[in-house]
């Protein structure tokens, strides 16, 4: 099977690595950056991202939430921009690709966790 996303520009990227399904953990999140673009590819069945601004209050968190799906069966790219929350959720054997613009270490202060609900 060929897939493909030709109108990804890959030029900002600086480093990329999967993320597969656990048993144990088929949701990670909430993962925070303020500095660092990540986006998303799926290489194997259906992985859930929703996505949130980093700066919504508490009272209009729940509105402020986008919830993307991407699929194996159709290639697409998710840009998650600085400054967001992003929670990922997996079925199966969930795969999907992780580019960065950021090496690892680059941004020690920029990780930022809470608990995935």
């Amino acid at each position: 099977m060929l897939r493909f996303c030709n109108d990804f520009d890959l030029s900002a990227v600086k480093r990329f690595y999967t993320i597969a399904n656990s048993a144990t953990e088929p949701t990670r999140g909430w993962i925070g950056h303020k500095r660092e673009t990540k986006w998303f590819f799926p290489l194997k069945g259906v992985t859930t991202l929703v996505v949130e601004p980093m700066n919504s209050a508490a009272e209009n968190a729940e509105a402020a939430k986008n919830e993307f799906v991407l699929e194996e069966g159709n290639p697409s790219v998710l840009k998650v921009p600085p400054g967001s929350w992003f929670c990922i959720k997996q079925d199966g054997n969930a795969e999907v690709m992780v580019f960065s613009d950021c090496k690892v270490g680059e941004f020690k202060d920029d990780d930022f966790r809470r608990p995935c609900k």
